[in-house]
């Protein structure tokens, strides 16, 4: 069975079709998931995430990441005999979470801000593929029990452009990180579609006659614009491709608009504008560096 899956910055959202019109899952309570996680220690994620994976994906998962589940282990371990919970908190739970322990445990959010980023290592790479597996292996869960039927097929969303300062590099880096954690999470056929082209279609259901359409689908974390031929005589193409006539994205987002309110409306509550004993104005990167929730 195949979704309709949007991994989205902000939220994730799901839908099946059904008989020929999208229908959204309900993820917790209500059809979008904001898209937080929170586990008890960072070094946790793996032996959670390792135990919730089916037998195939969790036998090659130890292969993949042997070292860091048995650390996970122990972390584990230790928190079980000082009687910390652990588990895995996404969505609401997980902010919930965070809130009543903000010193304690291992919190991330809009983690697909993080995929494009420049110079991320090998175990940085590792460590976003193990949160976005976790994520996506929790939603799929969640839609299966709604559907009562298992789920191995899915069609997510993509920027035009990712996040980050590599260009076509971020991009491909971002999506080999989606990519093998849709693997990992159980997704046996993936296909990406960008998320302008998909905002489209909506709209096209509801076109009597044929045009070219501006799409603008601005999001958590990019901006996104294309245009296409739309209408009666392309909605039932199953190649669409000839139909996108161009796109350009760029990487500004409402997280960028988060971070401007923060800056201009907080910051200065804390001291930024103001001037040290010598005279001199405080640092404002100490106080950009704070509000950037989408920097590494």
């Amino acid at each position: 069975m195949f979704i309709g899956f949007d991994y989205g910055t902000s939220n994730c959202a799901v839908a099946v079709m059904e008989q020929g019109r999208p229908r959204l899952l309900n993820l917790g309570p209500s059809h979008y998931l904001p898209s937080t996680l929170h586990a008890p220690h960072r070094d946790a994620i793996a032996g959670l995430l390792a135990e919730g994976l089916a037998p195939a994906q969790q036998a090659e998962y130890l292969k993949l990441r042997g070292p860091v589940v048995s650390r996970a282990q122990m972390v584990r371990r230790q928190m079980r005999e000082e009687g910390l919970i652990d588990e895995l908190c996404f969505g609401g739970a997980a902010l919930e979470r965070y809130l009543e322990e903000p010193d304690d445990g291992y919190y991330i959010k809009s983690p697909k801000s993080f995929l494009g980023a420049y110079g991320l290592k090998a175990p940085q790479i590792a460590l976003f593929e193990d949160i976005v597996c976790a994520m996506m292996l929790h939603v799929r869960q969640q839609a299966e029990q709604q559907l009562g039927a298992p789920i191995r097929q899915a069609v997510i969303g993509r920027p035009v452009n990712f996040q980050g300062l590599a260009g076509e590099e971020s991009n491909q880096q971002a999506i080999a990180i989606l990519t093998e954690a849709a693997r990992l999470a159980g997704f046996e056929q993936v296909e990406f579609l960008y998320e302008p082209v998909a905002a489209g279609f909506e709209f096209e259901a509801r076109l009597t006659e044929d045009a070219v359409v501006l799409v603008v689908d601005i999001g958590g974390g990019t901006t996104d614009c294309s245009m296409l031929r739309m209408g009666p005589s392309y909605r039932d193409q199953l190649d669409r491709s000839g139909d996108l006539l161009g796109h350009s994205g760029q990487r500004i987002g409402g997280n960028d608009f988060d971070i401007r309110l923060t800056v201009e409306g907080m910051m200065p509550l804390l001291g930024m504008h103001e001037t040290l004993k010598t005279g001199k104005p405080l640092p404002h990167p100490l106080f950009w560096d704070a509000a950037a929730i989408h920097d590494v």
